[in-house]
């Protein structure tokens, strides 16, 4: 899907001979017919740190088939193989298996108690996995970021891979001195220093390190110098265009749609890396349904992860009806309720009106533009936000509080922070907590700064029960963002209809 840029070296260390070797050996014990022609192409891609479609277009194969031969055939069959050899229950997956093939391989020939070693580094996986299942997508990004500033020559590694050094790293007082350097930097968030100082603790019973050998340790960390926090710059975006298709009379509705994986460099010396991300050939099309949708874009989000993408902004282009009802909300099949898109990732909302060049003419191009500079410079004013006409055209009114009480007024107050480059407005698609929501929304933008809202966005989305129904009303699951940065209109371009045809 699309092109990458080149790997600068191989994940593992172990040729492709060696590697393969171990995995037949393994796979042998359980069934005597050994690996097929695909599952050995699966096994040497996967050393090679390749993704499925990578693999496929290596070897002229369909990425999906890969997918489906992996998750159904060859993960089950390693995990049976290495559960029998570990006397434990071993699940192999995509992102665990280079490091389960290794460890097995070194322990293997050690000849040392396999039980015992496999079980503690087994147990070490698992700490590790349940500190990052308990991170949102945004804490994973931030976190990743942090520990790359401690650890050398990871500049493009991901979360998954950084996680994995991390684990991997063999001498105990190295792992958790870093891991106690992280519950000192003030880059860090409260909750996200919360976990890790849990998962310190649970590794210091299971390696038997004593408070003393601990405090001790630390106590040698004389100055910790983070990096400076430059949030802002680095960015990647999931982009999706998404507009209804006028459909025949009696038909479910049928939307047009397109996405593109946004990496925004750093370096001003390099570009940024856009990329159109395809539609599976085998499901693409003119129009898509809303289930077809989902199921595009759940790949998609898988895809964007493996190029590096798992800080993720959504941004969802849209206009005319679909910014009124509750489109990026659909239950994606890659989560498990109708709201756990929007509290894994921050989503925003952008009209495709913005992106049109008769919208930046003047004046109201300029006028939008200098309201965002203006947002940036001041804490947004909660105290006299109203949607009316005469106050949205005030050069001094920067944002817009979208909650209404009939589906009629919230399109209007739409259309009029278009109509003004109103460029936020946060609100509330529940017509019937119209007056508690917009109470909430002041107080939720109280005294921050602009670039806090996404934090506070996140915040209030995942203080909703995972299941709709057991809390219909709260907040979480009905809160809208729309926020449109004209300084970032460039790179978007592609998705006005002179580029899309």
């Amino acid at each position: 899907m699309g092109n990458r840029k080149p790997k600068s070296k191989k994940p593992s260390d172990l040729n492709e001979s060696d590697f393969l070797g171990i995995v037949m050996q393994l796979v042998i014990k359980v069934d005597n017919k050994g690996l097929s022609d695909i599952q050995k192409i699966l096994v040497n891609g996967f050393r090679q740190g390749l993704t499925y479609d990578e693999i496929a277009e290596k070897n002229y194969l369909n990425s999906e088939n890969l997918r489906k031969e992996a998750n159904k055939k060859l993960f089950p069959l390693i995990s049976k193989a290495l559960t029998e050899a570990m006397k434990t229950p071993i699940k192999v997956q995509k992102t665990n298996f280079i490091t389960l093939i290794e460890h097995w391989n070194a322990i293997d020939n050690k000849g040392i108690s396999v039980e015992n070693s496999f079980v503690k580094s087994k147990t070490k996986i698992n700490i590790f996995t349940e500190l990052k299942n308990k991170l949102s997508g945004q804490q994973q990004s931030e976190l990743n970021r942090i520990i790359k500033s401690y650890l050398p020559d990871n500049d493009n590694a991901n979360f998954e891979k950084i996680i994995d050094k991390i684990i991997n790293i063999r001498d105990d007082k190295d792992l958790l001195r870093i891991l106690f350097r992280l519950t000192q930097d003030s880059r860090i968030n409260s909750d996200t220093r919360s976990y890790i100082e849990q998962t310190i603790q649970e590794l210091k019973k299971l390696l038997n390190i004593t408070d003393t050998d601990y405090n001790a340790w630390t106590a040698e960390i004389t100055e910790i110098n983070p990096e400076p926090d430059n949030r802002e710059n680095i960015n990647n975006y999931l982009i999706i265009k998404i507009e209804e298709s006028k459909s025949q009379a009696n038909t479910s509705p049928e939307y047009k749609f397109a996405a593109w994986f946004l990496q925004l460099n750093t370096s001003q010396s390099q570009e940024n890396n856009y990329i159109h991300l395809p539609v599976d050939s085998s499901v693409s099309k003119d129009v898509y349904t809303q289930k077809d949708i989902t199921n595009i874009l759940t790949k998609i989000i898988e895809d964007c992860h493996e190029r590096g993408g798992a800080n993720l902004n959504i941004e969802f282009f849209t206009n005319g009806k679909l910014l009124y009802t509750n489109f990026e909300s659909w239950e994606y099949n890659y989560f498990d309720s109708l709201t756990q898109l929007k509290r894994v990732y921050f989503v925003n909302v952008r009209s495709l009106m913005r992106l049109e060049n008769r919208y930046r003419n003047q004046p109201v191009y300029k006028n939008w533009k200098s309201r965002w500079e203006n947002l940036k410079k001041t804490f947004i004013d909660t105290q006299t936000v109203t949607n009316s006409e005469s106050y949205l055209c005030q050069e001094t009114t920067l944002w817009s509080n979208l909650c209404a009480s009939t589906q009629e007024d919230l399109e209007q107050f739409f259309k009029r922070s278009l109509k003004y480059g109103i460029p936020l407005a946060v609100g509330s698609r529940c017509h019937a907590q119209e007056a508690i929501h917009r109470t909430q929304i002041n107080t939720l933008l109280q005294g921050i700064q602009i670039n806090q809202l996404s934090t506070k966005v996140q915040e209030v989305r995942r203080q909703s029960s995972d299941n709709l129904e057991d809390e219909p009303e709260h907040l979480g699951h009905h809160l809208l963002c729309f926020l449109e940065d004209p300084n970032r209109m460039p790179p978007f371009h592609y998705l006005t209809s002179q580029h899309l045809g």
